[in-house]
């Protein structure tokens, strides 16, 4: 017979197991993009679905469109729950829940962002936390501006309730837009979060117009305001707010907080007790060459063993070596823009460590690639840095989901065998000319000098492969695409001999 000690050693370590287990694939969901479908029906928009290990990406539908605030969660096998643009909540079904319209809703909201299916400003502004004492109710956390007549208007915190169970299981919000925290002084950007020690309840943090940082600690009582701690840097409203994020290692054991203006501050945190301490300042770019007067967005993240710190600093990607006790060693620069526009300037923004162990850096504007970071953990340019590395299905608006950090009692923190979005060959697109857009048929496409022996491929926005014909040293090309359906289309022409691995590009409207 099993003694009665053994059996409780046994029950005990299966719950842990599974509570460990639970937190694993949250972030296997991420939902972008912001163009709305020609017919109406909502948005082109694209899913990054981790579950599907050979073909991450993929055109979604989805009813708004995301302009930078993005969140989303799922269950303990990686489907989605529920996600949300910082105005409306959609269920696994992309349809809005119950009472789902109207997040962040105020005088500022009406006066400057009135349409909830456009999204909602703000960098690192969302999260969505399971509550802690109950598995079918989440937190949404979400910062709100206030509009002030004279003067920078200002950000609180609020809070929303969903029970995904309501409505047959279609979901519902409780109530939104309540107030835990009224003090209008935080700054925009840098909301982040991680689970308590007890691996049950949260910690979030969020930097303050001073030189604060507020805590926040949610359990099954619901959310508690602590002692303010040290950030041992003036935040302002001016420089600081909006221009960056911040980031818990993978391990859990340190918090980073990075802009241009104020420059990387690394602390020691206690899950435990949800302090900061050991705080170090390290000057990426030298003080002396920092430009007060240029508004310069940027932002962090950790390699999956913690080692590494990334900053994006619009124009300039460095990997700080936290091993290293000599910062002049430390710092090393991994790679300045190309200068590729895409159509628009693809310069380096926002991060967000993957499930699959990479690193997607998009840039602040509209898009149709986003940077990568392949092989985070190895030193330098062993990293691997792809710029412009993979295609979109359609443009993005320069939003990543804000998840909280993931796996930290976990001994995997991804899941390195996920081979993503390379297991086909990365192209580095180019603008292509083509008139007349919108079209009723026939188009005309200026073939880019040099491009020699070329195909020439129609795709619909599923990137499902519609036509292809084969060119030669062609200066103009007619296409007619008459018989295809109206809708949005992609014309692209990719070089036969092509060592630069370089293709062309346009999306189309059919009328």
């Amino acid at each position: 017979m099993i003694p009665f000690r053994i059996i409780i050693l046994l029950i005990w370590f299966q719950f842990v197991c599974l509570l460990s287990f639970s937190q694993g694939k949250e972030d296997y969901q991420w939902f972008c993009g912001y163009e709305k479908n020609v017919n109406g029906s909502g948005y082109n928009g694209h899913r990054y679905n981790f579950l599907n290990k050979n073909q991450i990406l993929s055109y979604q539908n989805i009813p708004f469109s995301f302009i930078r605030n993005s969140a989303s969660t799922s269950d303990e096998n990686g489907n989605v729950i529920i996600y949300t643009n910082g105005r409306g909540v959609f269920n696994k079904n992309h349809l809005l829940v119950s009472n789902g319209v109207g997040l962040n809703d105020g005088e500022w909201t009406d006066r400057f962002w009135p349409d909830p299916k456009e999204g909602y400003p703000g960098d690192q502004d969302i999260l969505i936390l399971g509550h802690p004492g109950d598995k079918n109710l989440f937190y949404i956390l979400h910062k709100t501006r206030v509009y002030y007549p004279i003067g920078y208007d200002s950000t609180e915190i609020r809070v929303s309730l969903v029970d995904v169970e309501k409505n047959n299981g279609q979901g519902e919000v409780l109530f939104k837009n309540q107030y835990f925290y009224n003090t209008q002084n935080l700054l925009v950007s840098y909301l982040t979060a991680i689970r308590h020690q007890n691996q049950r309840d949260w910690w979030v943090l969020q930097p303050t117009n001073s030189d604060k940082i507020k805590t926040f600690l949610i359990d099954s009582s619901g959310i508690k305001v602590m002692t303010d701690q040290d950030a041992y840097q003036t935040f302002t409203t001016f420089r600081s707010s909006a221009s960056n994020t911040a980031r818990f290692s993978p391990d859990g054991t340190r918090y980073a907080l990075y802009n241009y203006y104020d420059q990387l501050h690394v602390f020691d945190f206690d899950r435990n007790t949800g302090t900061l301490s050991n705080h170090k300042k390290i000057n990426v770019i030298p003080e002396d060459s920092i430009d007060r007067e240029e508004i310069i967005f940027s932002s962090v993240e950790w390699s999956p063993n913690s080692r590494f710190i990334y900053t994006a600093t619009s124009y300039y990607l460095h990997q700080i070596d936290t091993w290293e006790p000599d910062d002049s060693k430390a710092i090393q620069l991994i790679d300045t823009w190309d200068g590729t526009l895409d159509p628009f300037i693809q310069s380096f923004f926002l991060m967000v460590l993957g499930p699959d162990c990479r690193i997607y850096l998009t840039p602040a504007d509209g898009s149709y690639s986003i940077h990568v970071i392949k092989n985070p953990n190895e030193p330098g340019k062993a990293c691997n840095f792809v710029q412009n590395g993979i295609k979109l299905p359609n443009a993005n608006g320069g939003s990543l989901p804000n998840f909280p950090r993931l796996r930290v009692d976990e001994e995997n923190k991804c899941d390195p065998t996920i081979s993503s979005v390379f297991g086909e060959m990365v192209y580095y697109r180019r603008d292509l000319t083509v008139y007349p857009n919108p079209t009723t048929g026939i188009i005309t496409i200026k073939v880019p000098e040099t491009t020699g022996r070329a195909h020439i491929v129609v795709t619909d926005i599923n990137g499902k492969v519609l036509r292809q014909l084969e060119i030669n040293n062609s200066a103009m090309e007619e296409l007619d695409i008459s018989s295809i359906p109206s809708g949005h289309y992609n014309i692209e022409i990719y070089p036969v001999d092509n060592k630069e691995r370089i293709f062309y590009g346009r999306q189309v409207v059919k009328l």
